[in-house]
């Protein structure tokens, strides 16, 4: 008998097959230590505790619970897992609404908590793939964020921005080709294209940190 048998699965199929022990999905499971080692690497660059810190238990947290999804292939850790997304895509949102000068610095904890909230309440109730379109959702209105922000005239260099963006849709059209079938092989447990989208998704991490980490004076 296989040790998640008895959970609710997942609603997403990956390319890797699914094998009956503990760790379902070696190479979607362990690729996920690349988002704890750049969480790591984010929090030993704060000299205290302030808004990055939380980018960096973000990516930690994504690595984690997206470990334990793929090691299970369970509904309950998919929930955690698109929930774990939500913490780090909200938080680069957030900051964003305090350049923009929309939201004052000193309510950042309350409405980054808040839409956190929202977002994963509604997930639960609405269930199924719902959380993937809702992070989908996010995505773009932090691209929009960014793009008024710019009209603003604001000050800033965007190379880090930008290389981040490029490196999401190169690692999107990955993930979606993993599920597709365009490029597979279900017997390999080294290299499957969901792999590579973790590994390029912790790189996306560290390059909006860096690019957010330019307005250090004005989010913390």
């Amino acid at each position: 008998m296989c040790p998640w048998q008895d959970w609710s699965p997942a609603t997403l199929r990956f390319c890797e097959e699914m094998l009956c022990g503990s760790v379902r999905q070696p190479a979607n499971t362990f690729s996920n230590i690349a988002f704890i080692f750049v969480g790591i690497l984010i929090l030993g660059k704060q000299k205290k505790w302030n808004p990055f810190s939380l980018m960096g238990i973000a990516s930690v947290a994504i690595g984690i619970s997206s470990g334990i999804y793929h090691a299970s292939m369970t509904y309950f850790w998919q929930f955690f897992d698109v929930s774990s997304m939500f913490m780090l895509i909200l938080l680069a949102l957030t900051f964003n609404l305090v350049r923009g000068k929309i939201l004052p610095r000193k309510l950042f904890t309350k409405a980054y908590l808040s839409m956190l909230f929202f977002s994963m309440v509604t997930m639960f109730f609405l269930q199924g793939q719902s959380g993937e379109w809702i992070f989908a959702s996010q995505v773009v209105i932090l691209i929009l964020s960014e793009i008024k922000i710019l009209r603003q005239g604001e000050k800033a260099s965007y190379k880090f921005f930008i290389k981040a963006i490029c490196v999401f849709f190169l690692a999107f059209l990955i993930w979606v080709g993993d599920i597709q079938g365009w490029w597979c092989d279900p017997s390999n447990h080294i290299l499957q294209g969901h792999a590579i989208w973790h590994i390029l998704n912790a790189c996306v991490i560290w390059l909006l940190y860096c690019f957010y980490k330019t307005f250090e004076e004005k989010l913390v």
